[in-house]
This record gives C-alpha cells, structure tokens and sequence, in this order.
C-alpha cells in the first residue's frame, strides 16, 4: 500500500501531464485544422472585440 504522500504526489504528475498532453493536443489540432481558415478569423474578430471591452485607453 502506497503512503497517502506518494499518491498524491503521483496524482498531481498525472494530472500536470495530462494538462500538458492536452495542451499540446489543441495546438496541433488548431495548426492542422483551424490556422487559415474562415473559423481562425471569426475567433480572432471575437477576442478581439474582448480585447478592446478592456482596454481604457
């Protein structure tokens, strides 16, 4: 039986890979599927639109 330490220790490096492994995911999939495309820009126009609700200027 592992100590309640060790396992947790061992469930917080899953789940810090699995953050990371989903990450790197999304990235390829946007690279692959998204970047140039009528989707990319209608993303950006909308965070875009965020950006400017922020900015006081």
């Amino acid at each position: 039986m592992l100590s309640p330490v060790i396992a947790e220790v061992i469930w917080v490096t899953a789940l810090v890979f699995g953050i990371v492994a989903a990450m790197f995911a999304l990235i390829y999939a946007w690279e692959k599927w998204v970047k140039g495309t009528r989707l990319e820009k209608r993303i950006d126009g909308f965070f875009d639109r965020i950006g400017e609700m922020f900015d006081r200027r």
